[in-house]
């Protein structure tokens, strides 16, 4: 799979505001906060992987980012 660094980063911010959002509808009261603790445990996996994804990733040609072990 070939992730540009544009790519990874707008998935990052997608899912940092959902992670933000959630967390602040629920200190808000305004979202029960089972639904805001599931919106969290999914969102915020993605978004660590997504940073690690754009910090690896070049800007020009698309790269394949290797984590490692």
């Amino acid at each position: 799979m070939v992730m540009k660094q544009t790519s990874a980063g707008w998935i990052w911010c997608g899912g940092a505001v959902i992670c933000v959002m959630s967390a602040l509808l629920s200190f808000l009261r305004l979202l029960p906060l089972w639904i805001s603790a599931a919106l969290i445990i999914c969102a915020f996996p993605l978004t660590v992987l997504a940073l690690f994804f754009w910090w690896m990733a070049g800007d020009k040609g698309g790269d394949i980012p290797f984590i490692g072990y």
